[in-house]
């Protein structure tokens, strides 16, 4: 047994240790360097959510081993609903004419590989239907799902203040073939570049969806398949920005300059800052910094707290390159009170400081 296959193991027994204990509150997603927490499911009325099929793709993994099919009802945090229930699904929108999916959570389905996928969308309640929509593909780390990424990175309150739809795929095997991790998605060569690719192209039929404006964040294992869009699909997200991740995909051979924004904390023991297993957030930094052909020298661009965010300004393309360095932080989505694994840090929001940093970028 190889050193990952060592480390999977003994983080796959930790996290079944986490998840036994009896305290509720939050369970891990880990594997060869790699996890995010969960909160326990909140309480209240759920809705009516919508789930609409179509297929892509005829061969892959089993189709019985497939995504969740479950749908979460309109809670996004505690206390905190999305109004309404909803019920309409007009599939085969073309050019905003009218239609698709309203205000709320909604759960659609499509066949990819021979495997039934599946993603949670979330439309904030003053969306126009008719109005090209950006979109943050917001992916969960190994071992969750798209309800708990929803939960633990609190990113559906900043979607209703700044009129964005969020959409929650969901992995195969809880995991994400993101290059050298994680768990079964690569173990059984997931296809997915593919299904991000094909959930994107169902999403212009149920939305009205700006193709200049999809992007991609995501915890841990959900980071790192962030950063392999990065590097394979530049045709399709406009920037990135992953949580507790770095590069494991190589080569990165990105097609053309790319907005990225990262989140490492210096105590994180399942991604570690300086590297082990997978590269370090430093180096993955530089990296980008390179790809990118940014010619100046990182400068602080934000000190809060245990927060410092240094970036390469001077880049192609006029993008930049953003690491925020986050001291005495484990493996946690930066803004939420409980981590499953070390402190939490709230002096930074990672969901609204990745939107504002979203926000000024779009596909060329």
């Amino acid at each position: 047994m190889d050193l990952r296959a060592l480390v999977t193991l003994a983080l796959s027994l930790a996290l079944t240790a986490c998840s036994d204990d009896g305290g509720g509150g939050l369970t891990g997603d880990l594997t060869s360097g790699t996890d995010s927490g969960e909160p326990s499911s909140p309480t209240g009325d759920a809705s009516t959510t919508t789930t609409t099929t179509t297929t892509s793709g005829t061969t892959g993994p089993d189709p019985t081993t497939g995504g969740s099919t479950s749908e979460p009802g309109t809670t996004s945090e505690p206390g905190t609903t999305t109004g309404e229930p909803d019920t309409t699904s007009t599939t085969g929108v073309s050019g905003c004419e009218g239609g698709g999916l309203g205000p709320g959570d909604h759960t659609i389905m499509l066949e990819h590989g021979g495997a039934m996928r599946s993603a949670i969308v979330h439309v904030p309640p003053g969306h126009d239907p008719q109005a090209p929509s950006p979109v943050v593909l917001n992916f969960h780390g190994f071992t969750q799902d798209a309800a708990g990424e929803v939960l633990f990175s609190g990113m559906n309150p900043v979607a209703d203040a700044n009129d964005f739809v969020v959409v929650y795929p969901e992995g195969l095997y809880n995991s994400w073939n993101a290059g050298f991790c994680c768990g079964q998605a690569v173990n059984s060569a997931v296809d997915d570049i593919g299904f991000v690719r094909a959930l994107v192209a169902r999403l212009h039929e149920e939305l009205c969806l700006d193709p200049a404006r999809v992007y991609a964040a995501g915890m841990s294992n959900g980071g790192y398949i962030s950063h392999r869009l990065a590097c394979e699909a530049t045709d399709l997200i406009a920037a990135i920005a992953p949580v507790s991740a770095t590069i494991v995909i190589d080569p990165c051979a990105p097609s053309r300059t790319i907005p990225v924004m990262m989140f490492n904390g210096t105590s994180d023991i399942l991604v570690p800052y300086d590297g082990g297993i997978y590269q370090s957030a430093p180096q993955s930094f530089a990296d980008w910094a390179l790809y990118n052909n940014c010619t100046d020298m990182p400068e602080v661009t934000q000190q809060v707290g245990g927060v410092t965010c240094e970036t390469y300004d001077e880049c192609d393309d006029g993008v930049s390159v953003t690491l925020c360095t986050i001291e005495g932080m484990g493996h946690c989505w930066p803004g939420n009170p409980v981590c499953p694994f070390g402190t939490p840090n709230v002096d930074i929001q990672a969901s609204e400081a990745a939107w504002q940093f979203f926000k000024n970028y779009s596909l060329p």
